[in-house]
C-alpha cells in the first residue's frame, strides 16, 4: 500500500506499507535428537528425572539408569556407568549430552566381565541388548545425526517507509527514507547447503530447539533491523561563474573553485538480534540451550571499556546471566537481545576540468566511513566462555579509507 504527494515544489513524500507472510518454507531439522523425558513402563522416573537425583546425590541408585545400562532395575552397575560417561556434562547439568551418550552406549570388556553383557554382544549398543533400543533416539541406530528437510517454516514481515525525495534542481537533489519495520520467523538460515547449524552459533537459533513444538523458535529474524535511516544526496557547491558566489572571476579562477560537486550517502540502522547461549546441552543435544537472565530487557547492552576491551554486556550485566536448569531451554529466548547501532556514511567530492571539446579531465575524491566511525559487532554471546559478553575489536565496518582518483575522457 503506497500514498504519494508533492509536498512543495520538486519535493515529493511518500508512504508505504509493506506486509509479507511466508508459509510452508524450506527447512532443516536432525530427526535424531535426543528425547530427555522418554519414561520406560513400570518405572516412575522420566530420564531427566533419573538425571537429576543422580546429580544432585552422589550415592543415589537410579532404577531407570540401571535397567537401561544393565538391564536390571537393581543392578546398581548401570548407574556407575552413567556417573562415568560424562562427569563434565552431569556436573553442568546438560542432560542431553548424557542422554546421547546413554542411547550410543557400546558394550564393552569391562561390560562382559561385569555380567552386563555377553562376548557376543561386543560392541553392541547396551541399550540395543537390553531391549530400549530407541527409548532416547528415535533412529540410534545412527551414530550421528539424521538430518531432513521439509517445508514447515514460516515468516511475517511488517514495514512502514516514509520517504522525502526531491528531484534534481538548482544544482541539489536529496532522497531521506526512514523504515519502522519488523520481521519474525522460526528459521533466518538458509539450510540448502549445510542442512542445519549447531551449536552455539549464531545461526543455531534456527535450527529447531524441539523437533515436535517449532514455535520454541519464533522470534526476531536474525536480519531484524526496527529502524532503519537511510540518505542520499547531490550537492553542487556554489562557487564560480553564473554560480551564487564569486560569479564573474577570470577564467583560470572559475577553473579552480567552479563546477565542484558533493554527493554522499548515510546509513543509521538498530542493532541485528543475537541470540545468547548457556554453552550447555540442558535442552537438546542439536543446539545449545539458551541462558536464563532475571530482569534483563532486549536493550541490556552498552559500549563500555574494562581493562583496555570493549565489552557490551558489563559486569552489571553479566551478573544477570545463569545457567538454565537440566530440562529448560533458558528464559532469554531466540535473538532477545540487540547488538550495537550500525552507522556509516560516504562521501564524494569531484569535478570535471574541460580542456579541450573532445577531451576532459575528471578529478575525485572519495571517503568511506568518512567519521572513521566503528560500528561493533555482537559480543561473545556463550555463557561459559571465558570473554562472555566482549566484543574487543569485532567491527561490522571498514576503517575510513580516502581515494584520490582521476579519469581522461576522450
Amino acid at each position: 500500500m503506497s500514498f504519494q504527494r508533492e509536498v512543495t515544489k520538486n519535493t515529493v513524500l511518500e508512504i508505504n506499507y509493506i506486509g509479507k507472510h511466508g508459509v510452508h518454507l524450506l527447512g532443516g531439522y536432525n530427526a535424531n535428537q535426543v528425547n530427555i523425558n522418554a519414561k520406560v513402563a513400570g518405572q516412575s522416573d522420566s530420564f531427566l528425572d533419573a538425571f537429576n537425583k543422580i546429580r544432585s546425590d552422589a550415592n543415589y541408585n537410579s532404577p531407570l539408569i540401571n535397567l537401561l545400562l544393565s538391564g536390571n532395575a537393581a543392578n546398581n552397575g548401570g548407574t556407575t556407568r552413567f556417573r562415568a560417561l560424562n562427569t563434565t556434562a552431569l556436573t553442568q547439568g546438560s542432560v542431553a549430552a548424557l542422554a546421547l551418550a546413554t542411547s550410543q552406549k557400546l558394550c564393552v570388556a569391562a561390560d562382559v566381565t561385569a555380567g552386563i553383557c555377553t562376548s557376543a554382544q561386543l560392541n553392541q549398543r547396551l541399550l540395543d541388548v537390553n531391549g530400549f533400543s530407541s527409548l532416547l533416539q528415535p533412529f540410534s541406530q545412527f551414530t550421528g545425526g539424521l538430518n531432513v528437510f521439509d517445508s514447515n517454516d514460516v515468516s511475517k514481515y511488517h514495514g512502514l517507509e516514509v520517504i522525502i525525495k526531491r528531484r534534481f534542481n538548482a544544482g541539489a537533489f536529496f532522497q531521506i527514507a526512514y523504515t519502522l519495520s519488523k520481521s519474525m520467523d522460526n528459521r533466518s538460515w538458509d539450510p540448502s547447503l549445510s542442512t542445519i547449524s549447531t551449536g552455539s552459533v549464531q545461526s543455531a537459533s534456527s535450527t529447531p530447539f524441539n523437533n515436535s513444538n517449532r514455535n520454541l523458535n519464533y522470534a526476531w529474524s536474525d536480519f531484524d533491523r526496527r529502524h532503519v535511516l537511510q540518505g542520499t544526496y547531490v550537492y553542487e557547491l556554489p562557487f564560480g561563474n553564473g554560480r551564487r558566489f564569486a560569479s564573474g572571476v577570470p577564467r583560470y579562477l572559475d577553473a579552480a573553485i567552479g563546477g565542484w560537486q558533493l554527493s554522499g550517502t548515510l546509513l543509521l540502522t538498530s542493532g541485528r538480534p543475537f541470540t545468547v547461549y548457556s554453552g550447555l546441552t540442558t535442552f537438546s543435544n542439536v543446539v545449545n540451550s539458551l541462558a536464563d537472565c532475571s530482569g534483563c530487557t532486549r536493550e541490556e547492552g552498552k559500549l563500555v571499556v574494562e581493562s583496555g576491551r570493549n565489552f557490551w554486556f558489563d559486569a552489571t550485566s553479566r551478573a544477570k546471566f545463569t545457567a538454565p536448569a537440566p530440562g529448560s531451554i533458558g528464559n532469554t529466548g531466540r535473538n532477545f537481545f540487540l547488538e550495537p547501532r550500525y552507522f556509516q556514511t560516504d562521501a564524494s567530492l569531484s569535478k570535471t576540468f574541460r580542456i579541450t571539446e573532445r577531451v576532459n579531465f575528471d578529478l575525485r575524491v572519495d571517503a568511506r566511513n568518512l567519521t572513521n566511525t566503528p560500528s561493533f559487532a555482537a559480543p561473545t554471546a556463550v555463557l561459559t566462555s571465558t570473554i562472555f559478553g566482549r566484543i574487543n575489536d569485532s567491527v561490522n565496518n571498514a576503517a575510513r579509507r580516502i581515494q584520490f582518483s582521476g579519469k581522461i575522457n576522450f
